[in-house]
């Protein structure tokens, strides 16, 4: 694997947590060179295809940037395999991950499986959780059914350490949903100085949501435009108008509001999972200097 010899800065989890939208937003910066695809998946193991074979292939619009940049949410869960081929890269790799309420973060993961049509017309969330997640704690999981093992990517607890063990503590910052999600200006503010890069650029910039799980309403132009977007990313991540244009146009053809009585269904069995394992992180963060957390850790 070559070395590198530009700054890296990587989005390494988690799924469903703003990282396409923190992604695009970086992605705007002139010191900054995003990857060609979001999800490069080069450092991951063998279970992921990776479309070029060098890591600088990924980044054809380099030009003179400080950073290249790319977001892969799977990289967190990948353990010392994946730490040590990031740190045999560039020992000095920025990496950023951000948490969110591992509850709403299964609600939005399975919102967006059913946008790719991975379930039946009509599956709810209350159908999802009585045929999948009917456990009653995490030890219970059988990691072989990859609806139960999605409840074991919000213990986050269990994967965030070994980073922390093999990357300079300068040199790792964990963010929060909630945050992106209410003020994304002072998130990427935040970030440009831990980059020290100019944060001036984004003085009048507007942050837009990015990957939103939306209804839709034909089931045939869904999936059409789901292989489209997959075969022409290059080109949308490359024209950012174009692909906010494209998508626009799309919403109004093929969007449906969302059905707010579908998740009704009560989630304090799911929350009840998750407490032990988030008190343990919310201390092992207090260890790490951060100081401010979301009410769904902090309570």
């Amino acid at each position: 694997m070559q070395k590198s010899v530009i700054k890296n800065v990587i989005i390494g989890g988690v799924h469903k947590a703003g990282t396409t939208s923190l992604y695009t937003y970086l992605s705007w910066h002139p010191q900054i060179c995003a990857s060609n695809i979001k999800e490069t998946h080069f450092f991951s193991d063998g279970q992921y295809q990776k479309r070029y074979n060098t890591y600088n292939e990924f980044f054809s619009r380099y030009k003179s940037q400080e950073y290249l940049l790319e977001a892969s949410p799977e990289y967190i869960y990948g353990g010392q395999q994946v730490t040590q081929k990031i740190y045999g890269y560039n020992p000095n790799t920025k990496l950023i991950f951000i948490l969110r309420d591992p509850v709403e973060k299964i609600v939005s993961s399975f919102n967006h499986r059913k946008k790719k049509l991975e379930f039946e017309e009509g599956f709810t969330f209350e159908n999802f959780q009585k045929e999948y997640l009917k456990v009653s704690s995490l030890e219970e999981l059988n990691l072989e059914n990859e609806n139960e093992k999605e409840l074991l990517d919000g213990s986050y607890i269990d994967f965030l350490p070994c980073w922390f063990d093999k990357f300079e503590e300068k040199n790792i910052k964990v963010l929060f949903f909630d945050d992106l999600k209410e003020n994304p200006s002072n998130v990427v503010n935040e970030i440009c100085k831990w980059l020290e890069i100019d944060n001036t650029f984004y003085k009048h910039k507007e942050f837009t949501i990015e990957n939103k799980s939306i209804g839709f309403k034909s089931k045939f132009l869904q999936k059409s435009a789901i292989a489209l977007a997959q075969k022409i990313e290059p080109v949308l991540r490359n024209n950012y108008r174009l692909k906010k244009t494209l998508r626009n146009i799309y919403y109004k053809i093929n969007a449906q509001k969302e059905n707010k009585k579908e998740y009704t269904p009560s989630l304090e069995n799911l929350h009840n999972l998750y407490k032990n394992k988030n008190q343990i992180l919310l201390e092992y963060l207090k260890t790490k200097n951060y100081k401010t957390f979301p009410f769904w850790l902090d309570s």
